[in-house]
C-alpha cells in the first residue's frame, strides 16, 4: 500500500508537462500501453537467445508505467472523465499484464506451470480490486502485490536474471521461478485484504443506510 502511494510521486513529475500534453487524447496512450506490453512481452519469451532484450524490456517496462500515469492525468486535465474512460482505462490494463506475464511464463527462465498459475492470480487480484468499485463503493489497493508492486519486483528480477546470465551463472531454479512463485503466494494475501476492505467499506455503508447485517 505504501508503495501504491509512489506512483503520485510519479504523476508529479509529469505536471509540468500537462500544458503541452492536453491535446493528446488519453485513450490513445491507454492503447499505446497495450503494444508496448506486447513488445516487453516478446522481449522476456526471446530472451535466452538474446539477454540484451531484458534491458530492452526493463526499459519499456517504464514507458508503459509512464504512458499509464499519462493517460489519467491528461484524462483530468481535458475534463475528459467519462464512463467510457473506465473501461479503456481498466481493460487494456489487463491485457498488458497479460502479454507480460505470459511473455515470462514461456521463455526458457521460467516454469510454465507456476508461470500460469502466478498469471491467473494476478489477474485475479485486478478482479478483486475493481470488485468493489463495481458493487459501489471504493477502488481497492491493499495488499503487497498491486500494480506498482508488480511493476518493481518484475524489474528487479529482471535486473538480477540479466545479472546472472551475463555472469555466467547457472541456477537450478531460476529468478523468474521464484518471482512466480513470490506472485502465487502476494497474490492470495492481496485477494484477502481487498476483500476483507470490501466488506468492511459494505458493513460502513449498509449502517448508514440502516440495514441489518444477518
Amino acid at each position: 500500500m505504501e508503495l501504491y502511494k509512489l506512483k503520485f510521486k510519479f504523476h508529479d513529475l509529469f505536471k509540468p508537462t500537462m500544458q503541452y500534453l492536453r491535446h493528446i487524447h488519453p485513450d490513445i496512450l491507454s492503447y499505446l500501453a497495450v503494444l508496448v506490453a506486447l513488445g516487453t512481452g516478446f522481449c522476456f519469451y526471446f530472451s535466452p537467445s538474446r539477454p540484451s532484450l531484458l534491458i530492452l524490456a526493463i526499459i519499456l517496462i517504464f514507458v508503459r508505467m509512464t504512458l499509464n500515469a499519462l493517460d489519467g492525468m491528461i484524462a483530468i486535465e481535458r475534463g475528459n472523465l467519462r464512463l467510457k474512460g473506465e473501461v479503456v482505462n481498466a481493460l487494456p490494463d489487463r491485457y498488458s499484464d497479460i502479454f507480460t506475464m505470459l511473455g515470462i511464463t514461456f521463455s526458457v527462465g521460467c516454469n510454465t506451470i507456476l508461470g500460469t498459475i502466478a498469471t491467473v492470480l494476478v489477474l485475479l487480484v485486478s478482479y478483486t480490486g475493481m470488485l468493489g468499485k463495481a458493487i459501489g463503493v471504493k477502488w481497492q489497493h491493499q495488499g503487497p502485490l498491486g500494480k506498482v508492486e508488480r511493476f518493481i519486483f518484475i524489474l528487479i528480477a529482471t535486473l538480477l536474471q540479466f545479472v546472472f546470465v551475463r555472469k555466467g551463472v547457472n541456477l537450478n531454479f531460476t529468478v523468474f521461478n521464484w518471482l512466480m512463485i513470490w506472485f502465487i503466494i502476494s497474490s492470495q494475501v492481496t485477494v484477502f485484504s481487498r476483500v476483507r476492505g470490501i466488506m468492511r467499506e459494505i458493513r460502513e455503508v449498509e449502517g448508514k443506510n440502516g440495514y441489518n447485517s444477518k
